[in-house]
């Protein structure tokens, strides 16, 4: 027979161990850089040059990179070639597009001027993809025959993938938003792909 003072013991070292199993929902980004989206969808962005990662994950086929979002609607990615990629292309990713109700993959054509036009590829339902109250993981896998695809980090399969079929070379990432700010949290450390 175990003593009434034993199982109290067991039972306040079970409660402290429960506790310390819990993660604080921001312990994802750790190692991560930060990105406060101050300029809007037309501002002239600070496109980051991707050999300036230090995570990246390399599968050969290819290369991956996680991030997180912080925010309720509208978290921008632009993928480019060049640091001012004015008169060419870029992909375009809006996730959390309609009141956080879908997923935008485009192509955008922007002047200096601030003229765009935007070329829609795919657009994927994705309800309440973003939050407000927790960093969103995510990866964002870039195939070298032009496939790419997001999804959330921890799954296998994406919730959005698209062929780029001008197959963009990736050299540099903005972030922006349209009309909600937002944190964006990248070159965090990567897992697997």
């Amino acid at each position: 027979m175990i003593a009434p003072s034993a199982v109290v013991l067991l039972l306040a070292i079970t409660l402290l161990r429960v506790e310390t199993l819990r993660l604080n929902a921001f312990d994802v980004i750790k190692d991560c850089k930060q990105y406060n989206t101050a300029l809007g969808y037309n501002g002239a962005l600070n496109y980051i040059p991707i050999s300036s990662f230090t995570h990246v994950g390399d599968q050969r086929e290819f290369k991956y990179y996680v991030f997180g979002v912080l925010g309720t609607n509208d978290a921008v990615i632009r993928l480019s070639q060049s640091v001012y990629p004015y008169g060419t292309e870029v992909v375009e990713v809006v996730l959390g597009a309609y009141n956080n109700t879908k997923t935008i993959a485009r192509h955008q054509h922007r002047k200096s001027t601030g003229e765009f036009e935007n070329t829609d590829i795919v657009k994927m339902a994705t309800p309440n993809l973003l939050s407000p109250f927790r960093p969103v993981m995510l990866m964002l896998k870039v195939w070298t025959n032009g496939r790419r695809e997001v999804l959330h980090t921890g799954q296998q399969f994406p919730f959005i993938s698209f062929m780029d079929a001008r197959n963009i070379t990736l050299n540099y990432m903005a972030f922006t938003k349209l009309d909600s700010n937002l944190i964006i949290f990248y070159d965090c450390p990567v897992q697997s792909g």
